[in-house]
Formats: C-alpha cells, structure tokens, sequence
C-alpha cells in the first residue's frame, strides 16, 4: 500500500508464494494508481485497490469508501496475511479482515499498550542491516516463521501484453534501424533528478555520436512536464518526446521495446528493469543498496553527501540539484551508457 515501485518490489515474493502454496488464493491490496503493476500476473488470484484520497472528498464518503473496503476484505475469509509496508492502514486491515494468521511490520513507535499492536499475530521488526526491498520482503517472511519453497528472490515480474507490445513496436518503428533509449528523466520528487543541462547533454551525444535514437517519458504531474519540457527544448537534437500522455503499461511497453533505460530513481526505473533491458540509473538522496533496479543488466551511478550519507533528505536545499546528484559527471553518464549499448538485449522474463 505505497507507490508504483514498490508494488513491483513484491512481485518476487509473490512469485516464491504461489510456488510454495500453488493451490492458495492470493489476493493483493494496493493504493490506487499502482494496480497496472500486477495486471495479469499469473502468480495471483486478484487485485483489491484501495483509493487513497483527493483531499475533496468528505468524512462521510470517505468512511464509507474504507467501510467497503474493509467489508471486502472480511468476505474473504483470509487464513493469513502479510503486511509489507509499516503503515497504520496495512495493521488495521489486517485486523479488521479476522485472518487467522497475521504476518507484518510494525512501526518502531508503537509501544506496549498501542492497540495497533493486535495488528499482527507475528510481527517483524526492522533489522539494522542493509538489504534491498526485495530481499526484506523474503526475509519478513523467514522471520515471521513463514517456510517458501524458494528462498533466492527472482526477477521482478511485469507483464507486457501482446497488443502493448506491438503498440510500441508501431511508436517506434520511424527510429529503427538504429538502437533506441528510453529516457525517463524526471521524478515527481524533484529532489532526485539530475540536472536538466547535462541530461540535454546526454540526449544529444547518444543520438549524434552514438547513432542512437532516444524517446523520452515523463509522468503527468505539473513540476515534472515543465522540467521535462525544458530539457527537450535545451536538445539541440529532436527525440521522440511523450509529455506525460503515456499510462504506465504504456511506458513499460516502450522500455520492452527499447535497447536500454537510462534516467533517475523512479518507478519507470524499475519497470524497465522488470522486462529486462539493460538500465542504467541515477541515484541521489535514496540509497541504491534498498531501491537500485533489481536486474543483473544495471549500473548506478551515485555519489555521497550528507542528505544520503545521514539517511535523510533534510541536509540539502530542497530547490537545487542535490550535491550528490550534481556530483555525478556527464563522462560518467556517457562511459556508463556505452557499457549499456555494448551489452545485447536480453530477454530476463521470457517465463514469469
């Protein structure tokens, strides 16, 4: 119950889940705007959204909207459930659904007496050391006394369906024959992005010393078209710009039928390393050892500063390029992208 990247985050487990209990119904509860990530994945049963809140709806529709949702929850039937992420809202729908088992993770303030702790019947607690999500959602499950069947986490598991695929074949078939990089520069969370003039940089080197074609995404919010838009029109070349009128199975349909990614830390990140083409990512504030793309095909690029150093974001100036962003050079980038085009396309989900 987060964002788009981390629905992806637990397709892995959900894969190990469905091998170790292959008879199971296995439903899974997600905020909406993220449900395109588990469309017809094969390794569950359905899909329940829960609608987070515009800020115009009132009280009453919006208990109303949460009673719905609890009720479907409870019709169910579950025998166990598994909270991911450690907010309020996951432990109350665990409780609310009457599950036999409930596995998840507590928030570090909860104290003896704190009613959320009935929550869950096996409750994990955060572990000081340093692991990638997908593999803390394998390890909440061993410490929660859960056996699976297989215990290695596997690809990430995204589903490009045959009419995406040839959608984005059609795209880009004026830039063939030459290679093609999917650019998604921009976060909704400004503080990741990397500088707008070196980005242009980049573009224009791929597509006139590299010979390669480049289409460049970006989501639809307002902070991130204008960002966006002002390094396309700082292109001295043209690429292929979609400005923010993609859906996401649009976006991973693009990336699939790319050559490569190439952009900051976002969930079009992790798409693209979800149907396996090569990555290569720009981090900053977050810490790739927990959200690097999952894929044996990508590199990070990142630097330290205080604002990743210390764990937090507060220690750089929200409206500049942070310094450790900044500190990424544009000869990195390009040395970077050239071991990417050097690699051949592999296909790493050719089975889910």
């Amino acid at each position: 119950m987060r964002n788009i990247g981390d629905v992806l985050m637990i397709t892995p487990v959900l894969r190990a889940l469905r091998e170790t209990f292959p008879q199971a119904e296995i439903t899974v509860v997600v905020n909406s705007g993220t449900e395109e990530m588990l469309a017809n994945n094969p390794h569950i049963d359905e899909v329940l959204v829960y609608r987070r809140s515009d800020g115009k709806q009132g009280l009453l529709r919006r208990l109303r909207q949460e009673y719905e949702l609890a009720r479907e929850l409870r019709k169910r039937r579950f025998d166990l459930t598994i909270g991911f992420t450690e907010g309020d809202r996951t432990a109350w729908y665990s409780l609310l659904c009457g599950a036999r088992y409930r596995f998840g993770i507590p928030r570090h303030s909860w104290s003896k007496f704190d009613p959320r702790r009935q929550g869950y019947h096996f409750p994990v607690y955060h572990t000081a050391e340093v692991m990638h999500e997908v593999e803390r959602h394998f390890w909440l499950l061993e410490n929660a006394g859960l056996k699976l069947r297989s215990t290695r986490p596997g690809n990430l598991c995204l589903v490009v369906t045959e009419e995406m695929r040839a959608w984005a074949a059609k795209e880009l078939a004026p830039l063939r024959p030459a290679r093609v990089v999917h650019v998604h520069p921009v976060s909704r969370w400004l503080w990741k992005c990397w500088g707008i003039r070196e980005m242009a940089e980049v573009i224009d080197w791929l597509q006139t010393e590299r010979n390669a074609r480049v289409v460049v995404t970006t989501g639809p919010a307002a902070r991130e078209l204008e960002q966006a838009r002002e390094m396309v029109r700082l292109c001295r070349t043209r690429p292929l710009f979609y400005e923010g009128n993609l859906s996401l199975s649009q976006i991973a349909a693009l990336s699939a039928a790319s050559d490569g990614y190439f952009g900051v830390d976002t969930a079009p990140m992790h798409m693209a390393a979800a149907v396996g083409v090569p990555v290569v990512a720009l981090f900053g504030p977050t810490n790739p050892r927990n959200w690097g793309p999952w894929t044996p095909v990508g590199q990070v690029l990142a630097k330290t500063c205080l604002c990743n150093a210390k764990g937090g974001t507060e220690a750089c100036d929200w409206n500049q390029v942070r310094a450790c962003l900044a500190a990424i050079t544009v000869p990195e980038a390009k040395a970077a992208l050239d071991q990417m085009l050097a690699l051949r396309k592999t296909d790493l989900l050719a089975t889910p």
